[in-house]
Parts: structure tokens; C-alpha cells; sequence
């Protein structure tokens, strides 16, 4: 039963005469979409002018120059701009998913980069690589080398070559086979998708609870030295323990600032370590050290190193590598309570920081796991830092209480981190993750953040954002990237729900409640899944910005809309979130009978067979009558305050099979590697979809 929603925004009513004004204007501006495409092919543009898809660019093999992808560009006769594809392997996906020709029409030109003269190798983990600079080929004149040892971050690749001798002599040394086109459009590429990371996220929620279990086993080691019985000082304690001991700091307040450069646990007993407000308070040079049950005050206000700061960076791949190293040098020189520096391994568990600059910082390869961590920043963010830095470190943050200050926990360069389980107040990010990918960020409530509740930038590939509550924030989710799995979250209240910034991404099954806007298409190119969530008593269900109409549907499954089920409202048409008629639905009852006349029907009917006709906006061609998960609508309806979570886990199954989801259902499934059979989510049913192709965000 569909839950009865107050309202608790107000509401502005939109004159019959002016929906229908506007809907005879969106009939009138499709038609001029109508148009032929161009009689001859276009010759390729500069790779850089192309809107890209595909694997990331930026990852860590290829920014350092040991690892190439082979790259595609292609003209469609609906779409505006050429989409350059990072990746042959991802084109001829895209190519083998008929959404795609709905929402750009059907390829006029593909030209493909070919390697003939360009040194084409493998290295020695298995990735391409090409010296020299390859040259643009039609893709139907070129051959292909597939199955071979070559392949990228993503999986599998294909390399292009224009003359069959080149493609002959690199399978001699690399092995595959030499294909044409035609066959090459039929093949089927092992690549990680979105879907891949939706069927691995609970496989690295089990791998963090083994982070966790072997953290605390190797920090538990036999007392060795008590501090005020063996030494007089922890710093003296830390300098006579034995390696692989315990020093035990009994209950008091220890004015010292310390060093550890042995591998220790120091384990405090309700104890106080006060700083002299001079630079950080506990320094870690050693691997495997442990803290317990410490209280840290009197940290330095130095919030970052502006000495070490180079020049402004100029534009281009240089200004960015620059910037990137600025971050690292400034970021992570700050003062804090615990300062951690080469030392792999650290523990932390139960230790509470007051910081008026950063709580805990990582460098060059600290891996942390941090159990139930709290940090307490100023009120005002701007005065100061981190809760968490992790500068080319992994983190395992689990469980911990985050308030003040600037970031709850910023990770930079920390591929395969895990935040879990925290709870942010009043930062101004409460997750913020900088060019780091296969991270897990699950099941956090964020709440009155200044700028965003979780927000990733920067060559991100492959994480997983699930299970989270933000509420009363700007922004709730903004993740982007590529192949980012965002499901099961709940995002209340805040000025934005979550964006589709992340391409080839998966949305899907969260609940959006009482948003001033509770979603928004931000990428100029659909490429993304978007399905199965429900939108309830937001002031705007969706918004989007430049390109094509999206459609966030999936075959037979599209999302719950409140207001696309009133009873006026012919459930035979589908739904434009970012229409004015549509919008109103659930404001406006007489949006209904609008919806139902002639000049709305043509225009639906229109959009559904003519992809020039899709500009701009939000389509969903089959909303779902009830919610997806109508008992988690309620919960945030009951209670404003939250949190409410879903149990995801048990949703998506170690192997991605069996996911129960609200009281509908989709069958057979394809989720990238993982399939999924009986899941109930409305009252619709999908047979082999792929989840990592097609729409539409």
C-alpha cells in the first residue's frame, strides 16, 4: 500500500493554461530534432573534443605512461557531439544495447585508433602499452586482435590494427586471433561493469570485517611496560617496550607529544595524551603499531603545509598532475592527533581526538584500519581540517563519530579504502574520496553538511555507495567517475537527493523523500542505469542539465513517482519527471487530466519512436504503481531524523542472486558477471537486462 506522505514543503500551483502552453512549445521544439543525418561520413575530430565513455583515463597505469587503451570515436545520427570511448571493448557493449540507439539513434561514422607504427607491447602485468602515437582508422577498415594477453584495467581489450600483416605480427608474440569488424561487433568482452561492482559490494564489506578481525589480533600483544610503574613518560614506555608488546598508560593526563618508531601497542585505560598545541601530538614512523582507548588534545592549528605548495598549475595534463601533487603536499603536512608516516598496518581503535586542525593523518602507504575513531573539529569548518586524511593510504574506517570541522574522511589516491558504519555532523563533506577507486563507502549517516554528504571526484572507478542516510544537506550523493554502484541509500530532506554524475554507473533502489530536487542527469551523455529507485514528496522529483532525454528505465522496470500513479493519470504513458505537466502530478491533481489530452499523448508517442525527439529532461517509460520499498518511505516519513537503513546485503547476496526489493519483480537479470533471478521490485518483470549498457543518467 502506497504510504500517505504529508506535505512538508510549500507548494506553487502551476496554471492549467501555462502546462499546456508549454506542452504545444515541446511538441513544436521535437519536431526541429527531426533531421537526416549527414550524407557523408565525418572525418575523426581531436580525441579531446569527444564526449567521453568508457573506462576511466585517468587511472594510476595510465597517467604514468605504462599502459595504453586502444580508443574509438563515433558519430550518431541523434546525438549532438562525438562520444570518444576509452576502450573498443566498451563501444561494441554500447553497440549491443538497443537503448543506445534510442537515446542517440544509430552510428553514421566509427573510427578506431590503430597501432600498426605505434609500438604496441604488453606489460608485465598484462596491460596494453604503445610507445608511439596510433592513427585514426574507419573501424569497418581496420582488423582486430581479441583474446590476446593484452588488456587494460578494465579486462579484456581488443587492438585495432589497419593492415592485417601489423595485427598478424603482434599475435605472434602476444597470442589472440585476427578478426574483422563484422565479427568483432558480435563478440562478447570480459570487462568489469557497474554491475560487477554491484555483485562484489558485500564480498568487500566481509573483506573489511577481516581488515577489522586482524587488526585487533595484532595489536593485542603482552604487557610489557606500564607507564608510572616501568617509566615515567609514554615516550620513555615506547622507547624500553620490546617490539610486538603492549605499554599500558593507566587513567590520567600525560603532557608529552610522542614518537613511535617501533611496532607497539600502546593501550590506554581511560588516559589522556595533551599536546602543546605545537605540530601533531603522536607521530607513527613503524608498522603494526597500535592505539587504544586514548583521549589526544593540544594539536597544532597548522592545517596544511603552504611551503611546500609549488607554483599554480598550469591547464592541460601537466596543470592536473601538478594540482594533484599540491593536494598531497598541502593536505597531508598538516598537524594532528595522531600523525602517521611509512607505517603500514596502524590500528586505532577507540581513540577520541579534539582538533583544531586535522584528527588523524596517513602518508605514503600508512594502510590504517580506524575502529570507532571520533573527532571533534571546530564548529565552523573553515577553522578546521580533517577528520581522516588518507594520502596514498588505504583506510578502513569503521563505525566513529565525525563532527566540525572541514572532511570527516578524505582519502586521496586510497584505492580499496572502506568507510562504514560513521556518523557525520556538520562537516563540510562527510566522505569526500579524491582519484580513489574500488572503495566501499556503506551504511554512514551523514547529517547538515555544508556542501555534500558524500561526494567523490577525480578518477574514481568502481565504487560502491550503498546503504548510507544523508539528510538536510545540499547535496546528498554526488559521485563521479565510472562504474559506480550507488544503491540502498536514503537521502531526506537536502537540496539535492543524489546526481548521475558517474558514467556507466548503476542507480538503483534508493529511497528519495522530501528533496528540493531528488535527483539530477548531470552527465551530457546517458550512459548509466537508473531503476528501481522511488521519489516521494520532493519539491522536483528530477532535474537535468545539457544532452539528450534520459531514460531511466530499465526494459519492463522504471522507478516509482509519486503522482504518476493518480487516478487521472493513464498508466498506458509514461512519466516526464522534468516536464512541467508531469512535475506537477503530485502537487497539482488537474496536472492529471492535462496529461491525458491529445497534444500530451502525441508528444509521448512521439519520444517513444523517434530518438531525434528525446532533448533534454527525464523519461521513464513504465513507473512503477507502488513504491520499491515502501516500509523504508514510511521510516522517513515517521521519523524526519532517521537513520533508515536497508538491508542490502542480504538484497544483493554474496553472488548477486536472489534480491528481494520492495514487491515487484525482475527475472534473470544480468548485472555485469552476476546475475539475478526472482527479484521482487513492483509489479513489473525484466528478462535479461544489462545493467551496465543503455541509459540514462
Amino acid at each position: 500500500m502506497k504510504p500517505t506522505v504529508p506535505r512538508t514543503r510549500g507548494r506553487r500551483l502551476l496554471p492549467a493554461v501555462a502546462i499546456l502552453f508549454a506542452l504545444v512549445v515541446a511538441v513544436v521544439v521535437a519536431g526541429a530534432f527531426l533531421v537526416d543525418p549527414a550524407d557523408s561520413a565525418p572525418d575523426p575530430v581531436t580525441y579531446d573534443d569527444t564526449i567521453e565513455l568508457g573506462m576511466s583515463s585517468e587511472t594510476d597505469e595510465l597517467m604514468g605512461g605504462e599502459a595504453a587503451v586502444p580508443r574509438a570515436q563515433v558519430f550518431y545520427s541523434s546525438f549532438q557531439y562525438v562520444v570518444g570511448y576509452n576502450g573498443i571493448a566498451q563501444m561494441v557493449e554500447t553497440f549491443e544495447d538497443d537503448r543506445s540507439e534510442t537515446a542517440f539513434g544509430y552510428p553514421i561514422a566509427v573510427h578506431v585508433e590503430t597501432f600498426d607504427d605505434a609500438e604496441p607491447d604488453v606489460t608485465d602485468d598484462g596491460l596494453f602499452a604503445a610507445e608511439g602515437t596510433p592513427a585514426w582508422t574507419p573501424a569497418e577498415e581496420a582488423v582486430y586482435v581479441v583474446g590476446s594477453e593484452a588488456g587494460t584495467p578494465a579486462g579484456e581489450t581488443a587492438v585495432p590494427f589497419a593492415e592485417a600483416d601489423a595485427a598478424e605480427t603482434f599475435t605472434a608474440e602476444h597470442g589472440g586471433e585476427v578478426v574483422p569488424w563484422s565479427t568483432l561487433r558480435e563478440r562478447e568482452f570480459d570487462v568489469d561493469t557497474a554491475g560487477t561492482v554491484r555483485s562484489m559490494a558485500p564480498d568487500r564489506w566481509e573483506e573489511a570485517d577481516d581488515r577489522v578481525a586482524d587488526a585487533r589480533e595484532r595489536a593485542d600483544r603482552p604487557v610489557s611496560v606500564v607507564v608510572g610503574e616501568d617509566a615515567d613518560t609514554i615516550g620513555e614506555a615506547v622507547e624500553e617496550a620490546p617490539a610486538n608488546t603492549t605499554v599500558v598508560v593507566p587513567e590520567g593526563t600525560y603532557e608529552e607529544t610522542i614518537e613511535i618508531n617501533r611496532s607497539v601497542t600502546v593501550a590506554g585505560e581511560n588516559a589522556t595524551v595533551q599536546g602543546d598545541d605545537e605540530g601533531s601530538v603522536i607521530t607513527v614512523r613503524a608498522p603494526d603499531v597500535g592505539l587504544s582507548g586514548l583521549s589526544v588534545a593540544g594539536v597544532g592549528n597548522q592545517t596544511r603545509d603552504e611551503e611546500a605548495v609549488q607554483e599554480p598549475p598550469s591547464d592541460g595534463d601537466e596543470g592536473e598532475a601538478a594540482w594533484d601533487t599540491n593536494v598531497q603536499l598541502g593536505y597531508g603536512h598538516g598537524d594532528a592527533g595522531v600523525r602517521a608516516l611509512s607505517a603500514p598496518g596502524l590500528v586505532v581503535e577507540d581513540v577520541h581526538i579534539e582538533t583544531d586542525a586535522s584528527g588523524v593523518i596517513l602518508r605514503e602507504g600508512s594502510d590504517a584500519t580506524l575502529i570507532d575513531l571520533s573527532v571533534h573539529g571546530p564548529e565552523d569548518w573553515q577553522d578546521g581540517f580533517m577528520g581522516v586524511v588518507a594520502m596514498e593510504s588505504r583506510v578502513t574506517v569503521d563505525g566513529g563519530e565525525f563532527d566540525g570541522g572541514r572532511d570527516g574522511v578524505y582519502a586521496h589516491r586510497a584505492d580499496g579504502s572502506v568507510i562504514r558504519n560513521a556518523s557525520f555532523e556538520g562537516t563540510r563533506y562527510g566522505v569526500h574520496l579524491m582519484y580513489s577507486g574500488d572503495a566501499l563507502i556503506a551504511d554512514n549517516v551523514v547529517r547538515n553538511a555544508e556542501y555534500g554528504g558524500i561526494t567523490v571526484m577525480t578518477r574514481p572507478e568502481g565504487n560502491a555507495i550503498v546503504g548510507n542516510d544523508v539528510r538536510d544537506s545540499p547535496a546528498g550523493i554526488q559521485a563521479s567517475g565510472t562504474r559506480t554502484y550507488l544503491g540502498y541509500n536514503t537521502l531526506v530532506n537536502n537540496r539535492l537527493g543524489f546526481s548521475t554524475s558517474s558514467r556507466g554507473s548503476l542507480y538503483e533502489h534508493n529511497v528519495v523523500v522530501g528533496n528540493e530536487e531528488g535527483a539530477r542527469a548531470t552527465t551530457v551523455i546517458p550512459s548509466s542505469r537508473v531503476v528501481g529507485n522511488d521519489f516521494v514528496d520532493n519539491e522536483r522529483h528530477a532535474g537535468a542539465g545539457a544532452g539528450p532525454l534520459r531514460i531511466w528505465a530499465d526494459d519492463d522496470v522504471g522507478n516509482y513517482w509519486e503522482g504518476a500513479d493518480a487516478p487521472l493519470h493513464s498508466t498506458d504513458r509514461g512519466y516526464e519527471a522534468t516536464s512541467p505537466v508531469d512535475a506537477a502530478f503530485h502537487r497539482e491533481p488537474a496536472a492529471s487530466t492535462i496529461a491525458e489530452s491529445p497534444a500530451a499523448r502525441l508528444l509521448d508517442q512521439l519520444r517513444g519512436t523517434n530518438p531525434g525527439a528525446r532533448t533534454g529532461g527525464v523519461y521513464d517509460p513504465v513507473p512503477a504503481v507502488e513504491p520499491f520499498d515502501a516500509d523504508r518511505v514510511e521510516a522517513t516519513i515517521e521519523d524526519p531524523e532517521g537513520p533508515a537503513h536497508a538491508d542490502w546485503r542480504d538484497r544483493i547476496g554474496t553472488d548477486g542472486e536472489a534480491i528481494e526489493s520492495g514487491n515487484a519483480s525482475m527475472e534473470s537479470v544480468e548485472s555485469g558477471n552476476a546475475s539475478t533471478e526472482s527479484v521482487e521490485s513492483g509489479n513489473a518483470s525484466t528478462e535479461s537486462v544489462k545493467s551496465d549498457g543503455g541509459e540514462i543518467g
